[in-house]
């Protein structure tokens, strides 16, 4: 168990390392045999507050029974009690990750972090000090050195991508493809989650497991996010696209709450058209309308509210729930009342599927966005469904925009809308983790679904229902 125990501990650590950019830690020391501490882990300075962070393993092993401790590069440069209620709020935090996980410490870290951008100050001293060291070390260039000053940036590798896209929680694994040199059939793509991102020398036999030089590119959907050949970076923006994954998600997200207005720019010149176009502004979804359900959400609406009273304006209403089954982009009557003979014609195809007997239970996040209710039972027939409509559409040339997802049926709870004052926002501002906890196996009901609609989009949080434009029944 001791050798278990040991392990667990180490490949935290080096799970760590890579995950940790330079702009983020200076340095980690893992030191042994520190008084009655097996390892002693240390990170020296969190970039711009001059904080450093100590990680005293116990002598059993057991991270959950390790000790934070902070302390200030410059004394004086914040309030002591400060580092204090720091060191109390990371010692309850370790007590509620699993202790068995090997990124224990790369959650501790990230909580510390955000802990820290929340409330320590900049420490504008230390930076202006770093600064005028490094501007004393540059020396004068000569004509021939202003060259090297053209000299492109350099880009982020495959092995930092990979690393990125392992321990970032924002990013869905499975939206992510990998080109890659196959030796004997060239250039292949695989879903990420298809590959063992070890040690290629540990992989397991038959497992997919390819060396960083093979990898050409990434993509995020459809979308090439990190190109070799391109020297494309838009996953940390390291050769000056101005792009990160943060802003591919945004930007490819479906946010069905986005009011009409929103969708057109103040300066239309400038917005690409087809940008434009390519937004969904209808979807064809089924109505749910238990009692049953509806009073389970004001239950969780109540345990929100009470954690976080501003999380009122992210509610979805219960007069608006639903199970989208596929987005689209209608433009005009024409385009509209063809929709309306399509599902008419198609009432005998989907009657086979129906009724639909769906369970709602327990929550689940997309993109740390959205929380919203999983679903269980006869959802195959809901993908069938779906794949017909999605067939039907592209065969009439219908513009099937939004359709990015894997289809998850989900029933939304709260979505933080994509607009610039709620940017920085996440799930993790209004859901308490004990709450998370209480909901995990909860039981919101049952629907029998016997119903089909097409819906335009609109701000539900201002609307409260989705119109209603056309709908068969079963």
């Amino acid at each position: 168990m001791a050798n278990l125990n040991k392990d667990l501990v180490l490949k935290n650590v080096q799970n760590l390392k890579n995950h940790l950019t330079d702009n983020q830690v200076q340095s980690l020391k893992l030191l042994e045999n520190i008084g009655c501490h097996p390892y002693v882990i240390k990170l020296t300075t969190f970039n711009a507050y001059g904080i450093n962070l100590t990680i005293q393993i116990n002598d059993d092993l057991d991270l959950s029974k390790s000790t934070a401790i902070s302390t200030l590069v410059k004394k004086g440069s914040q309030n002591d009690q400060r580092t204090n209620l720091f060191d109390e709020f990371l010692n309850e935090k370790i007590k509620t990750i699993d202790p068995k996980s090997d990124i224990f410490m790369i959650k501790l870290f990230q909580k510390s972090q955000n802990y820290v951008e929340k409330n320590f100050d900049k420490n504008d001293e230390i930076l202006e000090k770093k600064s005028s060291v490094r501007t004393k070390q540059i020396r004068k260039k000569t004509d021939d050195e202003a060259d090297t000053s053209l000299k492109k940036a350099p880009m982020k590798t495959a092995g930092d991508v990979v690393n990125r896209i392992q321990w970032d929680e924002e990013i869905n694994k499975e939206f992510i493809t990998v080109g890659y040199i196959d030796r004997f059939l060239g250039l292949k793509e695989c879903s990420f989650n298809t590959f063992d991102w070890g040690d290629i020398v540990l992989a397991d036999y038959g497992a997919l497991a390819i060396p960083e030089h093979r990898i050409s590119y990434f993509k995020f959907k459809d979308e090439i996010i990190w190109d070799k050949k391109s020297r494309l970076d838009n996953i940390f923006g390291s050769t000056g696209s101005g792009q990160t994954i943060r802003d591919v998600i945004n930007r490819l997200e479906n946010f069905e709450f986005k009011p009409k207005n929103e969708t057109v720019s103040e300066q239309p010149e400038s917005k690409p058209k087809k940008f434009e176009s390519d937004n969904p502004n209808y979807f064809i979804s089924v109505p749910i309308n238990s009692f049953q359900i509806k009073s389970s959400f004001n239950l969780l609406n109540s345990d929100l509210l009470e954690y976080n009273d501003q999380v009122e304006n992210f509610l979805v209403p219960d007069s608006s729930f639903h199970l989208t089954l596929c987005t689209l982009r209608i433009d005009s009557e024409q385009e509209l009342n063809q929709i309306k003979e399509l599902m008419n014609n198609s009432k005998e195809i989907f009657a086979q599927n129906f009724p639909i007997k769906i369970k709602f239970q327990g929550l689940e996040q997309f993109y740390k966005k959205v929380l919203y209710v999983k679903c269980y039972g006869e959802l195959e027939k809901l993908e069938n469904i779906h794949k017909t409509f999605l067939s039907q559409f592209e065969e009439k040339n219908i513009n099937m925009a939004g359709n990015y997802y894997t289809f998850v049926p989900h029933l939304t709870a709260l979505k933080i809308n994509s607009n610039s004052n709620n940017r920085n926002l996440t799930l993790n501002d209004f859901v308490d983790e004990s709450l998370l906890k209480k909901y995990e196996n909860f039981k919101f009901g049952e629907e029998i679904i016997n119903r089909i609609q097409l819906c335009k989009m609109t701000n539900i949080i201002i609307n409260k229902v989705y119109p209603i434009e056309h709908e068969i029944t079963m």
